[in-house]
């Protein structure tokens, strides 16, 4: 596999978590014995990233849009820029404490096969975040997916799974550009599921790594929109499970989750 690997982060008035995210992106980078890159969008907010580019210049590149382009749409940008033939996609409240984060993942892309690779998410107070992927395998899995949503439950081992979270996933670009990158109709939530999927769907692997881990803030950039996410989660269902055995599964789902 060649190897050079390009971290793809985009800022939309998230300023104040970026330099704790670079330096730990960068200090991580460093353990890598191969080229790396790192890339920032300020993606059409307020931001003033101009002190970041005096600090991070030398080993950061700054790029800018006029107006919020949405994640999946700022990331296809960031990824037609360069042609490292590893991406990695990580949110500017993400830290890395260690170390050696990126050396696992890359790792785990040796094996042909696996086409997306990510890892444990943590919160803040250390717990394991919850849905930083959606499970696979077993029957409330199949229910979930089969419905258009995600089961999520706490894992110590590594699994191939559904899909990871955008706040931080390792991807190998042929599968990125194969399944033609991010939709960008999604201008928020359900983007890297979607991704995940198609992603799937071509033949490639999804993996999960709890034992690499990061930690993540989460929902920095803006409050947890329902409008917004409720139009995504309807999307998402319309383009992947349309008809009347989704509905079916959806209703068990629904009856599932509110025994639980």
């Amino acid at each position: 596999m060649a190897a050079e690997l390009t971290v793809q982060i985009v800022n939309y008035e998230t300023s104040a978590y970026l330099p704790g995210c670079l330096e730990s992106v960068l200090a991580a980078l460093a353990q890598l014995p191969f080229p790396s890159h790192v890339a920032v969008l300020e993606n059409g907010s307020s931001d003033d990233l101009s002190p970041l580019e005096s600090r991070f210049g030398n080993d950061v590149e700054f790029l800018a849009s006029e107006r919020n382009l949405g994640y999946g749409a700022g990331q296809n940008l960031l990824a037609s820029r360069n042609g490292s033939p590893l991406v990695c996609f990580v949110n500017p409240d993400v830290v890395m404490e260690q170390r050696d984060v990126f050396s696992r993942l890359v790792a785990a892309l040796e094996d042909p096969g696996v086409a997306v690779a990510a890892p444990l998410l943590r919160t803040p107070a250390g717990d394991p975040q919850r849905f930083d992927h959606g499970e696979l395998r077993g029957l409330r899995a199949a229910i979930a997916n089969g419905a258009g949503y995600a089961h999520w439950r706490p894992r110590r081992t590594r699994a191939e799974v559904a899909w990871v979270s955008g706040a931080f996933m390792l991807v190998r670009r042929e599968a990125f550009e194969r399944s033609g990158g991010f939709d960008e109709s999604f201008f928020l939530y359900k983007e890297e599921e979607d991704l995940c999927l198609r992603i799937r769907r071509a033949g490639g692997r999804v993996l999960y790594l709890p034992d690499a881990e990061v930690r993540h803030v989460g929902s920095v950039a803006t409050r947890r929109d329902p409008a917004l996410l409720a139009a995504s989660d309807a999307r998402y269902r319309a383009k992947h499970y349309p008809g009347r055995w989704r509905r079916v599964l959806e209703a068990i789902y629904v009856n599932v989750s509110r025994r639980i």
